[in-house]
């Protein structure tokens, strides 16, 4: 009796002392972080720099009822894969597929800095787990890199941030990562931009753009020797977002081309225009974007442009594929913890104006839709008409937390491509219904 009482008052003092021990070492710890944040605080005070870290964590699960063509192991879904059929008349590709992804968990930091020429220096630095290759998917990738002057009524801009026809305030709220994709264009580009207030509530954009990480091949865009050149309009109030936008393009698909691969400067020209508009009241937030593009691939949706190569060894030479699309946002405002919304999307390919009537003359799409398969030109090809997505959703909002469920329904209408990269014959309507569940803790 006797040693077992000794042995639990050693036990006791043994806790005792640990608990003691380790609270001494937390002490520690928190005075070394808190000379180390001093240190931090000081240094950036002298440095005239402020920070403001920001992110979230995210974790998605997602059901779609047959096979698509999407980017990052179906994180970002474009359209279903057309009917692929075996030996037996079973289209292979309407086996379903789950899965489970945590790659668009985000960290960021904000940062202030002196100001410099009369204007607040500024900065943006920003990146994801989403990898900048299908191979590359889970490894950390730049998404933004911006540096901005902001005077009273000037902004200058510099380093890679959306596209300025991607505007954020007019992103739609699906839970869905791919936002608006491909109904809308979706980009983050290198780029110089000069912002200018032209009222109390009118504003232009004039920019000039490369592209990085939205494109199959950066090449044209490097070999033309000139960049993108873009100029907006809009009008903004507080409840009211209402704008203008139209874009150029000058690439260089090749540098030689033909069945002798000659040396070649053949150029391709590109316009797209947009309209977009938001409307905010008490009740509801309602977007809308309206796109007639050429090259749209340049922006991830239905387009590209074709090569035609004749077999006498001469140049290849390019048109540019036409593409319109449509969406609508619809986002209630009745609930702050359980929030609605809806989208809905259409995007047609018009192919190029004009084909090539030679018989010895061979098409080939290109642009990023080509190379993950949608658009097609040419004998043997196959392409989309058109494509429409409808997605109500809902979100239950916890202070930080959020959980967001969407079901989503799509359709692509395959067929047989002409010359002019149209879908002509043999149509095919394919559909894929897709749930998604998403977990985001932002902080």
């Amino acid at each position: 009796m006797r040693k077992n009482i000794l042995k639990s008052i050693s036990i006791l003092l043994m806790f005792i002392g640990g608990f003691c021990f380790s609270q001494n070492i937390e002490l520690d710890s928190i005075a070394e972080n808190k000379k180390i944040q001093n240190a931090v605080d000081a240094y950036l005070k002298e440095r005239d720099v402020n920070l403001k870290f920001y992110g979230f964590i995210r974790h998605d699960a997602m059901l779609d009822s047959r096979q698509t063509v999407d980017v990052r192991e179906a994180a970002v879904v474009m359209w279903a894969k057309d009917r692929k059929y075996d030996a037996n008349g079973e289209d292979i590709n309407s086996a379903s597929q789950f899965q489970m992804l945590s790659i668009l968990s985000r960290m960021g930091v904000k940062i202030k800095g002196p100001d410099v020429f009369g204007a607040k220096l500024n900065g943006v630095l920003e990146g994801d787990y989403f990898g900048n290759a299908e191979g590359g998917i889970n490894e950390f990738r730049l998404r933004h890199a911006w540096i901005t002057l902001n005077w009273k009524k000037t902004q200058i801009g510099a380093g890679q941030f959306w596209h300025p026809l991607t505007i954020p305030e007019i992103f739609p709220g699906t839970v869905n990562f791919s936002g608006g994709a491909p109904y809308m264009p979706y980009n983050r580009n290198p780029q110089i931009r000069l912002t200018q207030k032209l009222g109390n509530h009118f504003n232009m954009i004039v920019a000039a753009i490369s592209q990085r990480d939205f494109t199959a091949n950066t090449e044209p865009y490097t070999n033309s020797g000139v960049p993108a050149g873009h100029l907006q309009f809009n009008y903004k109030t507080d409840n009211f977002i209402i704008g203008l936008a139209g874009h150029y393009e000058n690439i260089r698909p090749k540098t030689s081309s033909g069945t002798l691969g000659l040396y070649s400067n053949e150029r391709l020209n590109s316009v797209t225009g947009m309209l977009y508009s938001r409307l905010d009241t008490k009740h509801f937030t309602l977007k809308s974007e309206a796109t007639l593009a050429q090259n749209a691939a340049s922006f991830i949706m239905l387009g590209g442009f074709v090569g035609f190569t004749k077999p006498d060894g001469s140049l290849e030479t390019y048109q540019t594929m036409n593409t319109q699309a449509y969406w609508i946002d619809f986002t209630a405002k009745t609930n702050k913890r359980l929030v609605s919304g809806f989208f809905a999307g259409y995007s047609k390919n018009n192919g190029v104006d004009k084909s090539n009537s030679d018989p010895t003359v061979t098409a080939q799409a290109y642009g990023f839709s080509a190379v993950v398969s949608g658009i097609g030109a040419g004998s043997g090809s196959r392409t989309i008409n058109y494509i429409y997505r409808v997605a109500p959703r809902l979100e239950y909002v916890l202070n930080k937390l959020k959980f967001g469920l969407e079901f989503e329904y799509s359709m692509a209408e395959w067929g047989d491509a002409d010359n002019r990269g149209r879908a002509v014959t043999n149509l095919s309507d394919v559909a894929n219904s897709r749930i998604i569940f998403a977990t985001t803790f932002n902080f």
